[in-house]
């Protein structure tokens, strides 16, 4: 019998994937990317909603990560038979905290209203396509490139 206290076990999974340096977009580590987008902005936060898409016109990617994690969360709370119906809100935010580090943080909300989170601090660089090295396999992990 599902619980809704598994949304926190979903919160982690899901952060895990999102820092990991597995989650690339276009060939370059996503977290590395919305630093840089940050940084161009003036923002010192990103937040990609779970539930209702933010608007991003400018910003392509933002748009295919909350797409990405939104389906990535759905597919978890079908894996562990939780009805759609629970998950009443949630969004992943990217904060710059230093020079070369930022927080990433989950929230979930479920529809009793109790939120669920996790959070992890990671060094982080902007993105430089000059000095990273572009993935060009089509094999292998990456996290947003298959559902």
């Amino acid at each position: 019998m599902s619980r809704r206290k598994q949304f926190q076990g979903i919160c982690h999974d899901i952060l895990g994937s999102f820092v990991s340096r597995y989650n690339d977009l276009e060939g370059y580590w996503a977290v590395g990317q919305y630093v840089l987008a940050l940084d161009r902005l003036g923002e010192r936060q990103l937040q990609l909603k779970l539930i209702h898409s933010t608007e991003t016109s400018d910003h392509r990617a933002f748009a295919v990560s909350e797409e990405y994690y939104r389906g990535a969360v759905l597919r978890m709370m079908e894996a562990n038979a939780m009805p759609q119906a629970w998950l009443a809100d949630g969004a992943i935010k990217v904060s710059i905290v230093a020079p070369a580090k930022a927080k990433c943080e989950i929230e979930i909300v479920s529809d009793l209203g109790k939120t669920y989170r996790s959070a992890h601090t990671i060094s982080v660089r902007h993105h430089d396509p000059g000095v990273e090295r572009r993935r060009t396999d089509r094999f292998g992990p990456s996290n947003q490139k298959g559902r």
